[in-house]
């Protein structure tokens, strides 16, 4: 049994399946992206069920892409108004930091 699961799993990395860090809700067997759809290759049509079930969250990183996002905006408006020379080379020293940790984020 165990060696029919392996068989059905490597028949789906070898299609160009990619395994999700999630699991089927019905067989507990790891679940494949593929084709733009969620499977199960254990268990097949049961995968359908558990897709609903499954929704990828949004991960770490994105979240911290989108908060830097929004700073950046926030950044750009006061440096659009300021007048202060010293004010505008903070803002942009801070613009820069942003910058650099959304180039990490992206290259990964």
């Amino acid at each position: 049994m165990q060696d029919e699961k392996i068989a059905k799993i490597t028949e789906m990395l070898l299609g160009g399946g990619k395994m999700l860090s999630v699991h089927c809700g019905a067989c507990k067997g790891p679940l494949f992206e593929l084709g733009g759809k969620v499977v199960c290759p254990v268990c097949g049509e049961k995968a359908e069920v558990a897709k609903a079930e499954v929704k990828p969250k949004t991960a770490p990183a994105e979240k911290v892409e989108s908060v830097l996002l929004t700073k950046l905006n926030s950044l750009a408006e006061e440096l659009a108004k300021e007048t202060d020379h010293d004010k505008t080379l903070e803002l942009l020293d801070r613009v820069k930091s942003i910058l650099e940790v959304l180039e990490k984020l992206r290259e990964r």
